[in-house]
């Protein structure tokens, strides 16, 4: 049964507004979340390699791969920095400015009416997005390559199978040119898919058995991936352990519920399962106070779009099932190496061009296939 819906907010009514939600969630991020995101911001320390201070990023708490990223993104806003600017909030004016323009520009290429949850969607995005992400620090260059992903997804003239391979493409050089894990989101695009297409689309109508054999299947792939990091790549392998059994002072840490002994491989696994859920449904956090609220609104849409994504698989629009493949990629991914709920948010903001193709915010031209199947449906 489908809810009829009557009332529609333009697109250009959002874009009309931006300059007050940036403004309200910038407000936001320098009062009721300063300490947090501002003063332990480490921007502070890539300041220092914009201005040649010193030559290396050296904090404890962060990985080898957390530091080369670091490297390279203060070296990227080097590159960019024509107004030779010099502080902290500087770089965040600027960046702030650059990076919603962009935001902009793929507004203006999104439907121009939202529904309601639509367009209350595209409002929290801007305000995470300005909250979390848009200032001196990783998220913005990684957001460049998500970018780049909507717009190969959403090119009139590439072939579907031909974009799939594209983003799998740019994941790929994401890996070598900015972070090394993205490799793992690669993969895990390539095995997301392959499970959909197998147990999902394949399927005429989903029963929970076939639920459960797709729950199975990525349990499967996980253990797989440990069995063979454990043996061929031991390095990786226990720096993945590490950081998925670390504990620290942050009440928001995605510590392990079952078990922190990766000896037992079946049992890591399950926590891994238990750990996708717990990112797409944080009602955990509720109980940290009403400024965690927002956030749990947001993940919670974010994952009612990203379940009726794989409900309609069959029926979606086949560019739009690569935009649900490159998520499910990045969801995995990130499951595996996700600390805490406070870098899953900016992590997975910075990939918002993709969650607006999953919510529908983006029109695609119909096909001769699918307007004939819709013929059929209705003469049904």
């Amino acid at each position: 049964m489908r809810i009829r819906q009557d009332f529609y907010v333009k697109t250009t009514v959002i874009i009309a507004i931006l300059v007050f939600l940036v403004a309200g969630a910038k407000i936001v991020r320098y009062t009721l979340m300063k300490e947090i995101l501002v003063d332990l911001s480490i921007g502070h320390i890539m300041l220092n390699l914009i201005h040649d201070e010193t030559s290396d990023i050296n904090d404890e708490d962060l990985t080898q791969e957390e530091l080369n990223a670091g490297e390279k993104t203060a070296r990227i806003f080097k590159n960019i920095n024509i107004f030779e600017l010099t502080t902290y909030e500087e770089f965040e004016v600027y960046i702030t400015i650059l990076w919603n323009t962009m935001l902009l520009i793929i507004m203006f290429t999104l439907r121009k009416r939202l529904n309601v949850m639509q367009a209350i969607f595209l409002v929290l995005t801007i305000l995470v997005l300005n909250i979390f992400d848009f200032n001196l620090a990783k998220e913005p260059i990684q957001m460049l390559y998500f970018i780049l992903i909507f717009f190969v997804i959403t090119s009139k003239v590439l072939k579907d199978n031909f974009k799939y391979g594209l983003c799998f493409a740019i994941l790929y050089w994401a890996s070598l040119s900015f972070r090394e894990y993205y490799i793992l989101i690669a993969m895990f695009m390539l095995g997301t898919s392959w499970i959909c297409k197998t147990f999902i689309l394949m399927k005429e109508k989903l029963k929970l058995f076939d639920i459960l054999l797709v729950i199975f299947a990525f349990g499967v792939g996980y253990f797989l991936l440990l069995t063979i990091a454990k043996v061929a790549m031991p390095e990786d392998y226990a720096e993945l352990v590490r950081v998925r059994t670390r504990e620290g002072p942050a009440k928001t840490e995605i510590r392990n519920w079952i078990t922190k002994d990766a000896s037992n491989l079946p049992l890591f696994t399950l926590d891994y399962l238990v750990m996708l859920l717990r990112m797409m449904i944080p009602i955990e956090l509720i109980t940290f106070g009403p400024k965690y609220w927002p956030y749990v609104a947001y993940q919670v849409m974010v994952t009612f779009y990203v379940v009726m994504a794989l409900k309609n698989i069959r029926k979606n629009n086949k560019s739009k099932n690569v935009a649900l493949y490159v998520y499910l990629g990045f969801l995995c991914g990130s499951a595996t190496f996700e600390p805490d709920f406070g870098s899953w948010v900016r992590h997975e903001a910075a990939i918002a061009p993709v969650l607006f193709i999953l919510a529908d915010m983006y029109k695609f031209k119909q096909s001769q296939t699918d307007m004939h199947l819709k013929e059929l449906e209705k003469g049904e």
